[in-house]
């Protein structure tokens, strides 16, 4: 999901790879502005901002990062500045942008909540009658994205080793992630390195939209943190010994508990996920291309 989120943002905001998570972060701030109805439409006037220092404090970044990331995207027309802080900008112009992102990241939660279903055994109380509204869906969609970038601090690394961390991660047990046999076997533990698969860092780099040079220096960080590992070919991944840290463990865990409790939220207001397909906006989304071989 994240990935996705990941080329959605990209696709969305070319050239800079973070811009995406400064456009979640406002656009979580004002989700309620523009949900107001229980409909997703521009708001008149911008009620909801954040500060630049909220921001940054939140990401760990330095001030000045921010504040060049929240002007250049004030400079495309994303965002707008007021004395309350940075919001969405509520033009027209915007529209179709902001349309896209919210739609997007809605429909990564729903596919997501599909998969569960099919390769999960988890118990989901669902409400008897739907009362969820499509902004429901956005904020715990947002939530879950943004969670894992409070949570990861491992010194040394930024949020760009953070996203190739994560890539690496993904590609690693993908064919574990979509086989309903497998993901069972393989749910209260770690799969063996031999279902493990490696990826080529030329090729995630293209498909992250992250210069290779960057990401080799990056790639590197996480190697000296002893998170990642080298393959033959120049291809990466992690394995069982990259897995079992304490500082691995406090970056996985929590957003995976969020996750469960917000699906068993949506459950309870009546998205029964065995029917998470029939709630696409604008089609299931499909997996991020990460070099890593396809699934269906």
């Amino acid at each position: 999901m994240a990935m996705a989120s990941n080329r959605l943002t990209s696709a969305l905001l070319p050239d800079e790879p973070m811009l995406g998570v400064k456009l979640g972060i406002v656009a979580r701030v004002c989700l309620p502005d523009w949900t107001a109805d229980g409909v997703l439409a521009c708001p008149a006037v911008p009620t909801r901002a954040i500060t630049m220092r909220s921001m940054a404090l939140s990401l760990g970044d330095p001030p000045e990062t921010t504040r060049r990331h929240v002007n250049l995207l004030r400079d495309r027309g994303v965002f707008t500045l007021s004395a309350q802080g940075v919001s969405l900008a509520a033009t027209a112009d915007n529209l179709a942008l902001v349309e896209r992102y919210y739609l997007g990241v809605h429909d990564l939660l729903l596919r997501l909540i599909e998969d569960v279903h099919a390769t999960c055994d988890i118990d989901l109380t669902v409400g008897t009658a739907p009362q969820f509204t499509i902004g429901d869906v956005i904020g715990r969609s947002l939530d879950i994205l943004l969670m894992p970038i409070d949570t990861y601090r491992p010194v040394g690394s930024s949020l760009l080793a953070f996203l190739l961390w994560g890539a690496l991660t993904v590609v690693a047990v993908r064919t574990v992630t979509h086989d309903p046999v497998l993901a069972r076997r393989y749910a209260n533990e770690i799969p063996p390195d031999e279902l493990r698969i490696g990826t080529s860092l030329r090729e995630l780099a293209a498909a992250l939209s992250i210069p290779y040079a960057t990401a080799w220096r990056q790639v590197h960080a996480l190697q000296a943190e002893n998170m990642v590992t080298r393959l033959a070919g120049n291809r990466w991944t992690v394995l069982t010994r990259n897995l079992l840290s304490d500082s691995v463990r406090e970056i996985s865990a929590p957003p995976s508990l969020l996750l469960l409790r917000k699906i068993r939220e949506l459950a309870q207001l009546g998205l029964d996920p065995a029917r998470a397909a029939a709630h696409y906006r604008q089609g299931r989304p499909p997996l991020a291309d990460l070099g890593a071989p396809r699934v269906a």
